[in-house]
């Protein structure tokens, strides 16, 4: 929540400088369309400046390193992806691209990133969750409901209603828990029926959360704008009980983007700096895995299939940002330029 208000006031601050006046693209990039995508690759999901539209998606190839910037621009005769590109979905061999500030989700071809629709009728969309082969639920900043989304018709076929702002989501079965920021709840939604039948209170602006290897849940919370200390909370699905709450030691702590290796065994979150915790601990670590060294550390990825950790530096919010690449034991293996305001990582499937 701290980081989100920040960016907001920073950007109230560009605004009042001229668009001549932001950062330099990239240099030594390709941008040439690609005609392929597969396993090897990672999209650095680049937000872009708030009312700019210029967002973008980057593709990372880990195998040569070779960077692709403003992929869905190049493969759609120059169109703009949006503005404010928020998060991504894979979906078997389509793309699902969630642009918050134009109210829009983008689908493409995961293959060349070309568009095949694009869904409208948010408000100001965030995140999206697969429900099944035909049913998606998008949570949203100011509609107090969450979108259902038909992925036969690529439109939205109803809504769940909430109160306030929802951010991420995982599934469980057959049941989604949702970050409820506004309130300060997990929201427990059977996917069967559609309906809000539940809610768990974790601490102030629960901003993400995973489910680990023994199917529990576990939920970052960044504790607001200094309103309290953040808390890590683990959650017991099955009796919805709180099984564990680990509380950060500084109020201006502000953990963010809490993340999960391919065992489910290991979380991984930032809080300046890059921490890891086994999911048995019963304290939070106190040595990062990787040090910030004056970085402004935005967003992080596990990938999948060797646990290489991906971490995003925003910069200066302006200019290019840049991804760095780490081993499962925090050496660095690469890093490379993104886009504006790096946030978010997919890897492709």
């Amino acid at each position: 929540m701290k980081k989100f208000l920040f960016h907001i006031i920073l950007l109230l601050i560009i605004f009042s400088c001229k668009k001549e006046e932001i950062g330099p693209q990239c240099l030594n990039c390709n941008e040439t369309p690609i005609s392929n995508t597969s396993s090897t690759d990672v999209l650095i999901i680049n937000e872009g400046t708030f009312g700019w539209t210029n967002a973008s998606i980057s593709l990372y190839n880990k195998e040569n390193n070779n960077v692709n910037q403003n992929v869905f621009k190049n493969a759609n005769n120059g169109t703009n992806l949006g503005d404010v590109a928020q998060s991504f979905l894979q979906i078997n061999d389509k793309g699902y691209i969630v642009v918050n500030n134009s109210n829009k989700i983008e689908v493409v071809n995961i293959s060349d990133f070309t568009s095949l629709a694009t869904i409208t009728g948010f408000n100001s969309p965030r995140y999206m969750l697969k429900i099944n082969d035909s049913k998606a639920y998008v949570t949203d900043l100011y509609s107090n409901s969450i979108q259902i989304v038909n992925l036969n018709s690529n439109t939205i076929s109803g809504n769940i209603s909430v109160q306030g702002w929802t951010e991420q989501l995982v599934l469980l079965n057959d049941t989604a828990y949702v970050c409820d920021m506004t309130n300060n709840n997990i929201l427990i939604i059977n996917t069967i029926t559609d309906v809000l039948i539940d809610s768990i209170k974790v601490g102030i602006s629960p901003n993400s959360l995973v489910i680990d290897k023994n199917k529990k849940l576990w939920v970052m919370c960044s504790g607001g704008f200094n309103e309290e200390n953040a808390r890590l909370m683990q959650i017991n699905p099955t009796n919805r009980n709180v099984v564990q709450t680990l509380t950060f030691s500084n109020i201006n702590h502000s953990p963010s983007s809490l993340s999960i290796n391919s065992n489910k065994d290991q979380l991984y979150f930032i809080n300046n700096s890059v921490y890891q915790m086994n999911i048995s601990s019963n304290s939070l670590p106190s040595i990062p895995i990787i040090t910030n060294s004056g970085n402004i550390f935005y967003g992080l990825g596990i990938d999948p299939s060797n646990n290489d950790i991906y971490v995003a530096d925003a910069i200066d919010y302006v200019q290019n940002g840049m991804v760095f690449r780490y081993s499962v034991s925090g050496s660095l293996i690469h890093q490379f330029t993104a886009g504006i305001i790096p946030g978010n990582f997919w890897f492709i499937e």
